[in-house]
């Protein structure tokens, strides 16, 4: 029960801490990061819980596995961004040619 709470609720823990460090990116990246992020993991997380709560057994596995794309969707959203990042280049670049 301890595991199936810790995944839960880690992705709506690691969005919340990410929010300070997400300030470093630029402000269009920064905001489509912010708000796909938080409604892939808050939307995704209670999708989880209502699953997990209301359907039974089935629901309980449903849960695991939706949670588990949850998880990998957001890893995957967070990578992208970084990568975005790192390769647009930067306003000093554009206007020194």
């Amino acid at each position: 029960m301890l595991i199936a709470l810790l995944l839960l609720l880690a992705p709506v823990v690691f969005f919340l801490f990410s929010l300070p460090v997400s300030g470093r990116l630029r402000p269009s990246l920064r905001l489509i990061y912010r708000l796909l992020g938080g409604m892939l993991v808050f939307i995704g997380s209670a999708a989880s819980l209502y699953f997990a709560a209301y359907s039974g057994d089935q629901g309980g596995i449903t849960a695991f596995y939706l949670q588990i794309a949850v998880i990998m969707a957001y890893a995957l959203l967070s990578l992208l961004v970084i990568i975005i990042h790192l390769l647009w280049p930067s306003a000093s670049n554009r206007h020194n040619g």
